[in-house]
């Protein structure tokens, strides 16, 4: 009987030290757009991206008001306007979603 528990024991801390490897399941990515263009001038912020994945303008207007346009994908404009909300742009992006 003892010499069961002594290979368990050796069984067991054998089996502890030894690494073990999970591989983590394959994922496809998500197809991004390929290249983006943007345009702007004194009211408003546009985007358009090539590509299957949905886009968003957004603009930070001198009022500190923050505007987006439509949620838009494969190549379609995108624009928020700042005129909206009474004010011209200051700054503005997109937004990949």
């Amino acid at each position: 009987m003892r010499l069961k528990s002594a290979a368990t024991a050796i069984a067991v801390a054998c089996l502890s030290s030894v690494p073990v490897v999970v591989a983590a399941p394959a994922s496809a990515a998500p197809s991004g757009p390929t290249a983006c263009s943007t345009y702007s001038n004194y009211v408003s912020y546009g985007a358009s991206c090539d590509g299957t994945r949905g886009y968003y303008a957004w603009a930070v207007c001198q009022n500190n008001k923050i505007v987006n346009g439509p949620v838009r994908s494969g190549g379609t404009w995108s624009y928020a306007y700042c005129s909206n909300v009474g004010s011209t742009l200051r700054s503005g992006g997109y937004t990949l979603v």
